[in-house]
């Protein structure tokens, strides 16, 4: 009797093993206390440091907006900023990782939310950490350093270094990047080269210290960080007399 009673304990341990499995294999999700991971397709890209992660529990969807911790990207469609140079390069940039990768790894550090109960976490598309890769290439700062969610610090600090060292994305425009964020107004005292703004409401672009940028409302502003990328806009150079001469 205890025999039998031994053995039919091991075959409902092994059937709830195997449904386990099972829900797991189908879910397609993976969740434990300090990481989620999802199909690259049921991620969003709002911005350079912002995405939006849609996945389910059980029979119920659930849809997160999710901050990238310890890092700060150009506003892309501020309601008083407008949107800021490098800006588009930067959610582009998310959004290729993301398109390219498999799966989308959301990891929480300690602070699960900010004061707009957004959740925070170091996000990874496939094995690249994202935030690593933005700094890196010039398309954020290390920003928003506040303990205890302070576990990749280091080496974003480092990514960061290099980009300055280099002088690219953000790190090409004099005094563009301050301690406060990020200083638009600044291109048109600089003598770098290579920054085109428009108008969200013209179908034309000029040299960013071209005096009629100083018009535009700083909310309608779109830059580009090239000329190239004006062009694909639809855009056309403008033709402001002296603005293409300097």
């Amino acid at each position: 009797m205890e025999l039998k009673i031994k053995r039919s304990l091991l075959f409902l341990c092994l059937l709830l093993s195997l449904l386990i499995i099972g829900c797991n294999a189908e879910e397609k999700n993976e969740t434990n206390n300090s990481k989620l991971v999802v199909k690259s397709s049921q991620v969003d890209v709002i911005d350079g440091d912002t995405i939006k992660v849609h996945w389910k529990q059980g029979d119920q969807k659930k849809t997160e907006t999710v901050r990238l911790l310890l890092i700060d990207a150009p506003e892309l469609n501020h309601p008083k900023l407008g949107e800021q140079p490098y800006g588009r390069e930067a959610k582009k940039h998310v959004e290729q990782l993301i398109q390219k990768a498999t799966t989308v790894t959301i990891e929480k550090d300690q602070t699960t939310r900010d004061k707009y109960n957004r959740f925070l976490a170091h996000v990874y598309a496939d094995d690249t950490r994202i935030q690593e890769s933005l700094l890196e290439n010039g398309l954020s700062r290390v920003a928003y350093v506040m303990q205890p969610n302070v576990k990749y610090l280091a080496e974003y600090k480092k990514a960061e270094k290099e980009a300055q060292e280099k002088g690219v994305g953000i790190w090409s425009i004099k005094n563009y990047v301050q301690q406060d964020g990020f200083h638009p107004e600044n291109i048109e005292n600089s003598e770098e080269q290579g920054i085109f703004v428009a108008s969200k409401n013209s179908d034309v672009y000029h040299p960013a210290d071209c005096d009629v940028v100083k018009t535009i409302k700083t909310q309608n502003r779109i830059y580009f960080a090239s000329e190239e990328e004006a062009k694909a806009s639809g855009r056309k150079r403008s033709k402001v007399e002296g603005c293409w001469d300097k």
